[in-house]
């Protein structure tokens, strides 16, 4: 609720919120600060049109955050800035996956100056000027004006040792080198006495720039310890049950509305979770994809998704307490209904299993009909539901983190503990493997060299049906292209993967929605003359990742193909190239043919699926200097 706030009360729910979330206390209250101009002012706004509270939401960013005319709650304001975080981490490191730019911290993740710069230019801005620093050129129109707006005449020659007029002639990638540099130094100089937040300047100098991850980010000696879904449940305990519609307002699927029903609130702990695991592990375990949709996955949908992913499937009387662990759900058929048809096994409720941090007891978490969202104790739950006679079907959707976890004793145990049947369920028929020669494998390489996928050395695989090097390399490119495990095991996710792209139409296909732009673009390129691309496949490939690199960046047509001076990449032109208001991007040409038009349909996909996301990124934000 807005209300005026201490300074103190002001420090504490940023606190709070980054350790519910688990994001970097010190960064996400440093964010704060220079957002505020170190006055933690909740109520700080630029007027109707422009930015408003402690993290200074711009109008379309509030919408897409679901704060608007709530942007000086500092609860609130600050609930919605974790979140950003969380989905400018993901972009981010997604991103750096497919092109292997440094983050422009060079460090081997994203830091505290990553993060607020992505917090600060949006997804997009930062890609840009990360474009320019590779390159020599801003990937965007706009990213020199949102970088002037975003600088501190007053300060930047006592920052940086240049002068301001000088940096405003700069070239794209000197400027984008010295505004990296600007913010290093302002980030790092922030102090927050009341929590021991001191400058850090000395020892980010002094520190090595990494250039692969640290073990101990990746795997922790002791293991991840799991909170966020319990303290989910005990932050919503007075959150009550309701569906779509019952209440003017309310989807039940967002506990903050202050309703949610059983699929809503196992979506929201289970993402979180996911979130958290991420986070804690310091790299991406489950990327955006695997993060189950509120509004269009149901319970049943849940338990279908996370058992085609894990093949993890545990059913009846053989649900007990010594084969469940924490993170897992749990789906019901309470018996039949009239709206059980297409319901996977009929499945009508979902709950999820939680341990209480403190007793480490394992405990149902559930949003359920005349109570809303509990926590109760696992056994009862189970003796209830089988003495009613309730099918219970269990599954993990956590499986690929379980040797991460703190419970990873127990993961090893509960897999001896499955029956050969469920073990089974782990490895499907048709799971390929290195070394094996059948008819199934030869039907991978057909459909790996239909889609484009090579060997390292980028030729097309040999439909022999024996599973050697190569097929393994082009299957660990197609697993990468997916965001899957590229360990080159046809396994259940991979399995569902392939299906899915049989099904799906490439974007040369006319079926697709971006077909039209598709075309467009091989016209544009075509004009670049035969000389530009070895083979007609070529120029599709770089076409199609024209198509992703346009999306990306925010851009709807692709007028024109310019060469760039020396001919190594390409720009894509929005509008005519001699007016001031085009739009462009720069793209690798050479990066570009070698990216199999299925890869770059896969992109397009997850990247209009990140549209919401993408528009308000676009907002300009104002910073006050330090």
């Amino acid at each position: 609720m807005e209300r005026d706030y201490s300074r103190a009360e002001v420090l504490d729910i940023i606190e709070r919120e980054a350790r519910e979330r688990n994001i970097p206390r010190d960064d996400f209250m440093r964010f704060a600060y220079i957002e505020t101009g170190g006055t933690f002012n909740e109520q700080a706004s630029r007027g109707e049109r422009g930015a408003k509270g402690l993290f200074q939401f711009v109008p379309d960013t509030a919408q897409a955050y679901g704060i608007r005319g709530q942007e000086l709650d500092a609860v609130a304001n600050t609930d919605a800035a974790a979140r950003l975080y969380l989905d400018n981490r993901q972009i981010l490191v997604n991103r750096h996956e497919r092109d292997g730019r440094p983050y422009l911290s060079g460090k081997a993740e994203p830091d505290g100056l990553d993060m607020y710069m992505a917090h600060q230019q949006g997804g997009a801005g930062y890609r840009s000027i990360q474009t320019a620093i590779a390159t020599g050129q801003f990937s965007r129109e706009d990213t020199r004006s949102n970088i002037l707006n975003n600088v501190s005449s007053r300060d930047f020659e006592a920052v940086t040792g240049k002068k301001y007029a000088d940096f405003r002639t700069m070239s794209d990638r000197d400027m984008a080198t010295t505004f990296t540099q600007y913010w290093d130094t302002k980030f790092d100089r922030v102090r927050i006495p009341e929590k021991g937040i001191e400058p850090t300047t000395d020892a980010r100098q002094t520190t090595p720039v990494q250039t692969t991850p640290v073990q101990s980010q990746t795997a922790p000696a002791t293991g991840i310890a799991l909170t966020a879904a319990h303290d989910l449940s005990v932050k919503y305990d007075h959150v009550k049950y309701a569906m779509s519609g019952k209440y003017p307002g309310v989807d039940g699927k967002h506990p903050d509305q202050g309703y949610v029903d059983c699929s809503g609130w196992v979506t929201a702990m289970q993402n979180a979770t996911m979130a958290e695991i991420n986070a804690k592990a310091g790299r991406v375990v489950f990327d955006k994809g695997e993060l189950f949709k509120p509004g269009t996955d149901g319970a049943a949908m849940i338990v279908d998704k996370a058992q085609s992913r894990s093949g993890v499937m545990i059913e009846g009387k053989a649900v007990t307490r010594d084969v469940l662990k924490e993170g897992m759900i749990i789906g019901e058929d309470n018996g039949p209904t009239k709206w059980d048809g297409g319901r996977y096994k009929g499945i009508d409720h979902i709950t999820m299993v939680v341990k209480d941090p403190k007793s480490g007891e394992l405990m149902i978490s559930q949003s359920r009909g005349g109570e809303g969202v509990e926590l109760s104790s696992l056994d009862r739950y189970l003796e209830r539901k089988q003495a009613n006679g309730v099918k219970l079907y269990a599954t993990d959707p956590l499986a690929e983190a379980r040797t991460l976890l703190q419970d990873k004793q127990h993961a090893r145990t509960q897999t001896e503990a499955q029956t050969p049947q469920t073990q089974r369920a782990a490895l499907p028929e048709g799971a390929l493997k290195h070394g094996e020669k059948n008819e199934e494998i030869r039907k991978l390489q057909d459909t790996l060299n239909a889609y484009g996928y090579r060997d390292k050395e980028g030729r097309a695989l040999k439909e022999d049906g024996s599973f050697g090097d190569r097929t393994k390399e082009a299957l660990q490119a197609y697993q990468q292209a997916h965001g899957l495990k590229a360990d080159g095991i046809v396994g259940p996710q991979t399995l569902d993967a392939l299906k899915k792209s049989k099904e799906a139409p490439l974007l040369s296909d006319t079926r697709h929605p971006d077909n039209a732009l598709f075309q467009q673009t091989v016209k544009s390129m075509e004009q670049l003359g035969p000389q530009a691309f070895k083979s007609r496949q070529d120029l599709e490939n770089a076409a199609a990742a024209g198509v992703f690199e346009a999306k990306a960046s925010g851009l709807t047509r692709i007028d024109h193909v310019l060469p760039n001076t020396n001919g190594t990449g390409v720009f894509l032109v929005q509008g005519e190239p001699g007016d001031p208001a085009n739009r462009r991007v720069y793209m690798d040409k050479g990066q570009a043919v070698a990216e199999p038009i299925e890869k770059s349909t896969a992109q397009v996909q997850q990247e209009t699926q990140n549209q919401p996301q993408a528009q308000q990124e676009r907002e300009q934000r104002r910073t006050q200097s330090i």
